[in-house]
């Protein structure tokens, strides 16, 4: 065994942290395992130390939609020919029942691959690292009474979502925990990670608050996700907490509110839009939590926003950053109408906490998708300003020559848009 892997295998954080590890080499024999993999698996190192990986895990035989091992030997192929890590995002990946032989339990997974490289650069190894999601994965499935007990294949749209953003969860919540293996953290590092909820009694609330807000977002209303279910349970679960607003912040109009829980709390939000400054924004732009229980008082930072806020009932603001380790992507703010509070809810931070696991987990899907269709807009918009200021047209006029001319173009009109915006002047022709 190459020295780096034995040093890994080794290391007293492989062998204390929480999280599940598996260590191969290049030929995928597994070279070393931690206590907690052997946990999650129900396997002995005996079976596994020096098995061939998919030896140990085979495909389930009763399951003809697996994908298991496909995926994971290309992820790991990946990840040696490459040298950089790879998030599978969901997998659902049976194992060997080992008290029952022949046996298969469900399970169902989020790994990470990483490389393990020796002095000279060269890739010796995989560092496999694995949530066991299958709780939420069993109840989210028959949380409507509809799911059924066979082998069914890989979970639907909404359940991956759902799952991916629990399994940044798990890895914040381990992270923030007295055993964080800093020099094995994989993906999700940082993904909302605070000091708030380490102990025992912290994590299993904050579990508790993610179970319900996977169940609500499975039981909800067509076309309202993760984000939506976080703030209507931020309002439910938090005293004081009368709106909930997660936004995803950015340079001017490429912010977009992903969720709000009353058209009252999208007004008080907007309303800082509207005067520049705020908590949300503040809270953005500095990383930190902005806790605001007397928004009257007259050692407010923010008077323009503040007369606006109180003139509409608004009594204390909690905005919180959405964080990832390198950057802030947004933020939760909670709003109280009416009187002051003394302090902050007991588990905002939590929320915040979770609202950043869904927020990261959905940055490659429909997120980013929202927030291009937001800055498209306004850029379309501006054009029609533009176009309508300078030719002294309406701005009828000036949406259907954008679209008549993106249409000869074979441009989306958004990228017309652009174009006609990066003249200067703008030309028309008459």
């Amino acid at each position: 065994m190459h020295d780096a892997l034995r040093a890994t295998s080794d290391s007293p954080l492989f062998k204390v942290t929480t999280a599940p590890y598996l260590l191969l080499d290049t030929g995928l024999h597994i070279r070393g395992v931690n206590p907690a993999y052997l946990r999650a698996t129900g396997r002995s190192r005996e079976e596994l130390t020096g098995a061939f990986l998919f030896d140990a895990f085979p495909d389930n035989p009763e399951d003809t939609d697996s994908t298991g091992v496909h995926n994971l030997t290309t992820s790991l192929e990946r990840v040696l020919r490459h040298g950089t890590p790879h998030d599978m995002g969901i997998q659902r990946y049976d194992i060997p029942e080992s008290r029952a032989p022949g046996g298969f339990r469900v399970k169902a997974w989020s790994p990470v691959n990483s490389p393990l490289t020796a002095g000279d650069g060269r890739v010796v190894g995989v560092l496999h690292h694995v949530e066991d999601i299958t709780t939420v994965y069993e109840s989210l499935r028959h949380a409507d009474g509809s799911g059924t007990a066979d082998g069914a294949g890989q979970p639907t749209a909404l359940l991956r979502d759902v799952m991916l953003a629990l399994a940044f969860h798990q890895r914040a919540a381990r992270l923030t925990g007295p055993a964080a293996p800093v020099g094995l953290s994989g993906a999700g590092a940082g993904a909302g990670a605070g000091t708030n909820g380490t102990s025992a009694a912290g994590l299993a609330r904050r579990d508790a608050l993610w179970h319900g807000i996977a169940h609500a977002t499975r039981q909800g209303p067509p076309g309202r996700g993760c984000l939506a279910a976080v703030c209507d349970c931020a309002v439910r679960e938090l005293p004081g907490a009368d709106a909930a607003v997660i936004t995803l912040q950015g340079d001017g109009a490429q912010s977009v509110q992903l969720a709000t829980t009353s058209q009252w709390g999208q007004r008080v939000e907007e309303l800082q839009w509207i005067t520049g400054c705020g908590p949300s924004l503040t809270a953005f732009v500095t990383g930190e939590p902005v806790l605001v229980p007397q928004l009257d008082q007259p050692s407010t930072r923010w008077p323009l926003f503040t007369d606006a806020a109180c003139r509409i009932g608004v009594g204390a603001a909690f905005a919180y950053p959405l964080s990832t380790a390198s950057t802030t992507v947004g933020t939760l703010t909670l709003y109280h109408r009416g009187r002051g509070l003394a302090k902050p809810p007991a588990d905002a931070e939590v929320f915040a906490q979770i609202a950043a696991a869904v927020l990261l987990a959905d940055l490659e899907g429909d997120i980013t998708a929202r927030a291009r269709a937001t800055a498209d807009r306004g850029d379309i918009n501006t054009a029609i300003g533009v176009l309508a200021a300078t030719q002294q047209i309406s701005t009828n006029d000036a949406l259907a020559w954008l679209r008549t001319m993106a249409r000869n173009k074979s441009m989306p009109l958004a990228d017309f848009a652009r174009e006609v915006l990066a003249r200067r002047p703008p030309e028309m022709p008459s």
